[in-house]
């Protein structure tokens, strides 16, 4: 049997090690960064090595949308001419390289069997699967992980790997609605598919939610539009409501919960402590826990030498992060309504004071790890206080809605041709200097929109280039595997409205193989 296997591996060791290599690079794209280059060149190599050089060049002759993705890296060259870094621009050059290589080489390449596509996907959703399960194991039991870094539990950046989770996700329901598998087999990927779900929503990423709902809803209405059976069509029906409005009226919930605030009046608050020591209020001061503000009711006379005498780390310290460490405590006794003085400080369990020592600024974050609130809430809270102060320094969803407004003012001056590579950091510091925005300059890297992106690098007419080609090739080849390819496609222009997926290694690595794969690689499995 043994020598069977082998003779038949050699009789086919051209397609064996075409498979071998994209199983690879499958495995490679949610584990490492380092590995996903092996895998990229170890594919060119590949296709080196399999020869039938005059076959490959007749089918890429014929492949137009494979020739127009391989211009999109022109347009960057042509951008590197007008930069005044010229080793950021060659980094951004080299990004967009990865268009070329997988558009050249699956462009070129012959389709395989729906089978083995099927067992590539099935290797593919197996590492994703295996790399969820350690992220969530990390998050969960690891010691030195708290609720902040939910960020550093995943092999690779935590955004686009929540896409591969999502994506693992809808390829499993894929499987589990277009194949005829027994009952327990649909169970065992229902189970999976649960448990994706818990990771995913546990990664607290809420581009990776955009991503997530661009994939969902265009599946469910091609669901609904393609299901014969009367009950498939009203379920279907059923989910497509419930996941367009839960979300809506969830995080409405969530904002009023926050704006529910005790209020009180200079006359009427309560001046001393039950020890008879002074309180002191701010009433300027309009920063917020769980509906109570955080500069009222402080007694530091009696709070300090509390802290200090019950903690390893002193009240008047500084966090790793640069932020006075009261602050922290403050607002997470806040958080629990406590007064900041002895009462208040009595009232805080050992798992409270290890909470703040920790880094927690509100009790939620410590007892909802997995839960989806803690994040919305700390939005929430950011865009309250950037409202308040204008400052979005040190603070995540603020930061971005800065840097997007300062690439809009980048735009206006560069309409039409853009700044080109290398130069974003000198225009970011040129549109604060006009803008009197409060940005640091060390978070200028990126607008964290895709499209805004495109438009101050190569303003109009580039944008327009790129995009356009993209959605040709989208709408000419759909038709091989219109679901999956919609579903991707789609989902990830969603998705660009809130990272530049395409100027990130992992997400243009993930986007343009697999865009490549389902419209030129794999058959469709659809009835």
């Amino acid at each position: 049997m043994l020598n069977k296997y082998r003779k038949s591996f050699i009789n086919n060791w051209k397609e064996n090690l075409y498979l071998f290599s994209l199983a690879a690079f499958l495995v490679a794209l949610p584990t490492s960064i380092s590995l996903i280059s092996c895998a990229a060149v170890a594919l060119l190599v590949v296709w080196i090595i399999t020869g039938d050089y005059k076959t490959k060049w007749n089918r890429l002759k014929k492949n137009i949308g494979a020739w127009l993705m391989m211009s999109i890296p022109l347009l960057y060259l042509i951008g590197l001419c007008f930069t005044h870094n010229f080793t950021i621009g060659i980094q951004e050059l080299n990004k967009s390289l990865y268009w070329f290589i997988f558009a050249f080489v699956l462009g070129s390449s012959s389709e395989i069997s729906y089978r083995n596509s099927r067992r590539l996907l099935g290797v593919y959703i197996a590492a994703v699967s295996w790399v969820a399960l350690f992220a969530l194991l990390k998050l969960l039991f690891a010691a030195h992980i708290n609720y902040f870094d939910f960020r550093q539990v995943t092999l690779i950046d935590h955004i686009p790997f929540s896409y591969q989770i999502a994506f693992a996700l809808w390829l499993t329901l894929y499987f589990i609605y277009y194949e005829k598998l027994n009952k327990a087999t649909k169970a065992l990927l229902f189970l999976l598919v649960l448990f994706l779900l818990v990771t995913f929503f546990s990664l607290k990423s809420f581009n990776a939610y955009i991503y997530f709902a661009g994939m969902t809803l265009p599946a469910l209405l091609i669901l609904i539009w393609t299901a014969k059976k009367r009950f498939l069509k009203f379920t279907f029906i059923g989910i497509f409501i419930f996941i367009t409005t839960f979300p809506i009226v969830y995080v409405y919930q969530c904002v009023k919960k926050f704006y529910t605030i005790t209020e009180y009046h200079y006359d009427t608050i309560e001046k001393h402590t039950s020890n008879g020591n002074l309180y002191y209020h701010d009433f300027n001061n309009k920063m917020k826990e769980n509906g109570n503000y955080v500069s009222l009711f402080i007694c530091e006379e009696e709070l300090v030498p509390l802290w200090n005498a019950n903690s390893t780390i002193e009240y008047h310290s500084e966090t790793s992060g640069g932020f006075s460490f009261h602050s922290i405590i403050k607002r997470y006794m806040t958080s629990r309504g406590l007064t900041k003085d002895a009462d208040g400080f009595a009232q805080l369990s050992l798992a409270d004071i290890k909470n703040i020592e920790n880094g927690y600024p509100n009790y939620i974050y410590a007892e909802n790890k997995l839960s989806v609130y803690p994040r919305i809430y700390e939005t929430i809270w950011e865009i309250d206080l950037y409202k308040i102060y204008r400052d979005p320094n040190g603070k995540t969803f603020a930061q971005r809605i800065e840097q997007a407004l300062l690439a809009c003012s980048i735009i206006k001056s560069n309409i039409w041709f853009g700044i080109g590579l290398g130069n974003s950091t000198l225009a970011y510091e040129k549109a604060i200097k006009e803008t009197g925005s409060k940005l640091q300059p060390q978070v200028l890297n990126s607008s964290h929109n895709q499209y805004l992106n495109y438009l101050y690098r190569f303003g109009v007419l580039g944008t327009f280039y790129i995009l356009g080609i993209l959605i040709w090739v989208f709408l000419k080849g759909r038709k091989s595997n219109s679901f999956l390819v919609t579903i991707f496609f789609v989902s990830m222009l969603a998705a660009n409205l809130g990272e530049a997926n395409w100027e990130t290694f992992v997400g243009i690595n993930f986007f343009a193989f697999f865009f490549c794969f389902l419209l030129w690689i794999m058959p469709s499995a659809e009835k």
